[in-house]
């Protein structure tokens, strides 16, 4: 499993059970609340890294630095990667959301990598 060394979290309530989504995409909702990331390529605020219960409950998520990401297909070192259907990160394409560079290869759907923590659309 990949080590986290460290990033800028903020902590933000969810609006929603995140129960075994640790690690995974989430994104701001218009209630102030995180939801899991539900549309390929969309704009997040970062990878949760708890697993907020319920809703209502706080969820830590990693908005900068070097965090645990969970992937949804095999990846490359240094790929771009943006959110799936699932709130899993896989190689970014065109006009996408970027929410990671991967520190290091996944060779499958629901591996664990490091990955620096970032935000911006691909032209």
């Amino acid at each position: 499993m990949a080590v986290d060394f460290g990033g800028q979290d903020i902590t933000v309530t969810s609006g929603a059970d995140l129960t075994d989504k640790q690690f995974h995409v989430v994104k701001m909702q218009t209630t102030g609340t995180i939801a899991l990331a539900s549309v390929a390529g969309e704009q997040c605020i970062g990878a949760i890294q708890n697993e907020p219960s319920a809703s209502g409950s706080v969820g830590r998520v990693r908005i900068n630095g070097v965090g645990k990401v969970v992937v949804g297909a095999a990846v490359e070192e240094g790929a771009e990667l943006s959110t799936n259907t699932s709130g899993r990160l896989v190689t970014a394409s065109s006009g996408d959301y970027v929410h990671g560079i991967a520190l290091e290869p996944a060779s499958a759907n629901g591996d664990i990598i490091r990955a620096m923590v970032v935000n911006y659309q691909m032209n």
